[in-house]
């Protein structure tokens, strides 16, 4: 089989693409690189920085012949090569002459999402934070829903391609309002070879290094804006004790040698659960928090190992699940080894490229 990824959100098309290499399947990856942190990839779509659309156009025109010939081709999102709808649909339509099969990612900020959340049927949302009214790029993210020219693009997508996959419940959830019988949930894929074992974790450890990564056009949307709060807080009560990382913007590859002499890394909230970095951080061995809610374990099937530190509560609760870390550092070793065991029995990547590989020739 010959698959075509197009688009890449924080590693998760280029993961997937090494799991499909090692089953057997041939792939190329085309993105943009995921902006700034400049994601490995077999055909680079980055948009030029001047003449936008004219140039753009010209370099996927000169590239058609990389882009068609495939059996299957995954879109990372509806609005997958990160430009207007009425570019993006040009080029869908170039695409769907010269290729078999199409499956759509529900990966992020798109219209279906954004509408269904703003409707107050998910259980998180960052639309329902206070911060979200005073925040910009949250407010540019609602307009989402009233965005009629992304609609349309979506939904032509949606409706063409064969199947939908979501990478999260609330993406499930949502999209399967629209297309139940599309719509299936299939985890992240981490390749658990690459990133290997590695905690610094020991049973003297006595000073706890904590971990955030920062976006600071996006700290409210994601909720790292909470999260650094109360991690000061705790800082500042317990000094000794905690080590405090914070970074923004790191490049992919930066990034994830950064973490490996952390110990906890705090991921996102308003979400069923973590996202890309913090499984490759639960891989490493890192205790991580963020999303840790039931629907999604049960998703999962995983109903003993359950080691994500849920950080969708009060700030209070944050604190205090922090606070309980420093209290019971004896057990800090068997939570690393919980957490890389999660990874490796439900996102190892050569895992989800098989399923992913039998959801495409289930359509």
């Amino acid at each position: 089989m010959k698959v075509l990824l197009l688009g890449d959100y924080s590693g998760f098309q280029y993961n997937l693409a090494q799991g499909l290499k090692k089953i057997g399947v041939d792939v190329t990856l085309a993105s943009t690189g995921d902006g700034w942190k400049n994601i490995p990839r077999d055909i680079d779509i980055k948009q030029p920085e001047k003449y936008k659309r004219l140039r753009f156009g010209y370099k996927l025109l000169k590239n058609y012949r990389n882009f068609i010939g495939y059996d299957v081709v995954q879109l990372v999102s509806p609005n997958f090569i990160m430009s207007s709808p009425w570019f993006t649909n040009k080029f869908f339509n170039l695409l769907k002459y010269g290729n078999d099969k199409f499956f759509v990612c529900a990966t992020g900020m798109d219209y279906h999402y954004v509408s269904y959340a703003l409707t107050g049927k998910l259980k998180y949302s960052v639309f329902y934070s206070p911060v979200a009214d005073r925040d910009q790029y949250v407010s540019d993210m609602k307009k989402l829903a009233n965005n009629i020219p992304l609609k349309k693009l979506e939904e032509k997508i949606c409706n063409f391609c064969s199947g939908i996959i979501s990478t999260s419940i609330g993406y499930q959830i949502a999209y399967e309002n629209s297309f139940p019988e599309k719509t299936k949930f299939i985890p992240l894929p981490i390749n658990t070879d690459e990133f290997k074992y590695c905690s610094s974790i020991a049973k003297n450890t006595k000073q706890i290094n904590f971990f955030l990564g920062l976006m600071k056009d996006r700290m409210r949307i994601k909720g790292t804006d909470k999260i650094y709060s109360i991690l000061q807080q705790l800082k500042k009560r317990y000094p000794n004790d905690v080590n405090l990382s914070v970074v923004d913007s790191v490049p992919y590859k930066e990034y994830i040698n950064m973490i490996d002499s952390s110990h906890i890394l705090c991921d996102q909230l308003y979400a069923y659960g973590i996202g890309m970095n913090g499984l490759i951080a639960q891989s490493k061995g890192l205790i991580v928090g963020g999303g840790a809610d039931e629907d999604l374990y049960s998703a999962l099937g995983e109903f003993k190992n359950r080691p994500i530190l849920d950080l969708n509560t009060s700030d209070k609760e944050m604190f205090k699940t922090f606070e309980n870390l420093l209290e019971s550092r004896n057990n800090l070793i068997e939570q690393s080894l919980n957490s890389r065991k999660f990874v490796v029995d439900n996102y190892d990547y050569i895992k989800v490229a098989q399923q992913y590989l039998d959801f495409w020739k289930s359509k």
